[in-house]
């Protein structure tokens, strides 16, 4: 009799500890365990370990509004014990696939932004100086525009875009890293500051344009 209730008992304590791993679903807390990373979350999640920089987006932005939730700096920035907040995804059937219209295109655009911060912390672990982590930064972004507007399919619309930087930066392609560099230190600005605000502003979305695709 109580061999039995002992193999009942470790019965429902095993199951207690396999519906915490089957926890890991989009729009739900989590709590990391032993061996647990962001990219094998994403895995389980979304089907895809580079999407880890989406639970760090989302879990942060519930840590601004909710209490129990703390910010995740990096990729390796979690410990055991830890409650995260999985986000879902948003609503496209085209994340892994070419982008074609211009929301798709837009998402596409915003997943290479806002991995610039995460990639930016790694950059800074790996022991890379500040103005090699702003020019990368940098280059990250400008080449995510570009290509954005490769593919994007209304050429009028590109072209009245390329329109619109050239008369604002004096570049078809959005601002020079030059540019910038001289834009921040007239504001007063140190070289150091100056480096930093590029890589702030490199890891920002517009949130204009996004509201469009909403």
């Amino acid at each position: 009799m109580h061999l039995k209730v002992l193999i009942i008992t470790l019965f429902l304590i095993t199951s207690q500890l396999f519906t915490k791993v089957d926890a890991q679903t989009p729009n739900s807390t989590y709590t990391i365990q032993e061996n647990d990373w962001l990219s094998r979350i994403s895995e389980k999640v979304y089907g895809n370990p580079h999407l880890y920089y989406r639970i760090i987006e989302g879990n942060n932005r519930k840590a601004e509004s909710e209490d129990g939730f703390s910010k995740i700096l990096g990729a390796n920035d979690i410990n055991v014990g830890q409650k995260i907040w999985i986000p879902g995804l948003p609503p496209t059937n085209n994340l892994t696939g070419v982008p074609v219209t211009d929301c798709e295109i837009r998402l596409w655009y915003n997943y290479q932004i806002v991995a610039i911060g995460v990639i930016n912390e790694k950059w800074k672990q790996e022991g890379m100086d500040l103005k090699s982590r702003a020019k990368m930064a940098y280059e990250m972004r400008h080449d995510a525009r570009v290509n954005a507007r490769f593919l994007m399919q209304d050429k009028d619309a590109v072209s009245a875009l390329q329109a619109r930087d050239f008369e604002k930066y004096g570049n078809p392609d959005g601002p020079t890293f030059e540019f910038l560099i001289q834009l921040n230190t007239d504001k007063g600005l140190t070289i150091e500051e100056a480096y930093q605000a590029i890589i702030d502003s490199s890891s920002k979305t517009d949130k204009r344009y996004n509201a469009d695709c909403q």
